[in-house]
């Protein structure tokens, strides 16, 4: 399987409009590795997308990628899914057209995505029903992409909530890929099988590499509560024991460069831990 890191960063890109913070005058000056669009993954082994941040449409011009045949969403926030009207790119009948609509991509979801994505929003339900062939999976369910099985695992963002979360297996027979780009704090990992790859969510930081306070022990409490800490996830790494794992979701607020997090990585090098950057090749 080989995967491309479309985006490696969060809710909040690098560069921030209107920060002028170190991390961001050196992203708009430097441009990718430090510069990071929000978060998307491509398969290219069946031509999938998983999620579709709001400048998908032309990260995809960026990294030259011709064909989309499905797009994954691992859930319903805003920066998973704006960029879904990059279906009508996908989808369009080439000249001379006709119906204007040609071969849409399968859009995968789960039906909580779907809820709350998808019917509660008359733009996007309007541009699903046209642009796309919507399948809803179940926690569990898998579904076949020529050579290779897609299992879907779903989780909860809160304790005992709905499960608003997806994660995606990927197996080819010889090798096992995980994908859960975001809100991985309550995901099952007993039920993960051995990994050679996984793709995960970095999590938070309470300090920047200075030691400068960025998150205080009220926010903790209150709107990060149920969010995943970087100490978490390692946490997790360490009870999964993936062959290797990239993490993403980099916010720009985490304010840490391409650089901080290369030496952040060097420090881990026993978890065979590194961090996504736009344009990342991933071969397994």
């Amino acid at each position: 399987m080989k995967f491309t890191v479309l985006g490696s960063g969060g809710n909040t890109p690098t560069p921030l409009p209107t920060c002028d913070c170190r991390v961001c005058l050196e992203a708009r000056r430097e441009g990718v590795p430090y510069a990071r669009r929000g978060n998307a993954i491509y398969l290219h082994d069946e031509r999938a997308l998983i999620d579709a941040p709001e400048l998908v449409w032309e990260t995809l011009n960026r990294q030259q990628i011709g064909e989309v045949e499905y797009v994954f969403l691992s859930h319903f926030h805003a920066d998973h899914t704006l960029g879904l009207r990059a279906l009508q790119a996908f989808g369009l009948e080439d000249p001379p057209v006709e119906s204007f609509v040609g071969e849409v991509p399968t859009l995968v979801m789960s039906e909580r995505t779907r809820e709350l994505a998808v019917e509660a929003n008359e733009v996007l339900a309007h541009l699903t029903e046209t642009w796309a062939d919507t399948r809803v999976l179940a926690d569990g369910e898998r579904l076949t992409l020529g050579d290779l099985s897609v299992t879907h695992l779903a989780a909860p963002i809160e304790p005992d909530g709905p499960d608003d979360v997806s994660a995606f297996l990927f197996e080819d027979g010889e090798s096992v890929a995980l994908v859960s780009p975001d809100e991985n704090r309550h995901l099952p990992l007993d039920r993960l099988p051995p990994l050679d790859l996984w793709i995960k969510e970095c999590g938070y930081f309470r300090e920047t590499p200075a030691g400068e306070l960025l998150v205080t022990e009220r926010a903790e409490e209150t709107s990060l509560a149920h969010e995943l800490s970087f100490a978490e996830s390692l946490e997790q790494i360490r009870a999964v024991e993936p062959d290797r794992v990239v993490l993403t979701e980099l916010e720009e607020l985490y304010r840490r460069s391409y650089d901080d997090y290369e030496r952040l990585a060097a420090r881990h090098e026993e978890l065979a831990l590194s961090f996504a950057h736009d344009g990342l090749e991933l071969a397994v």
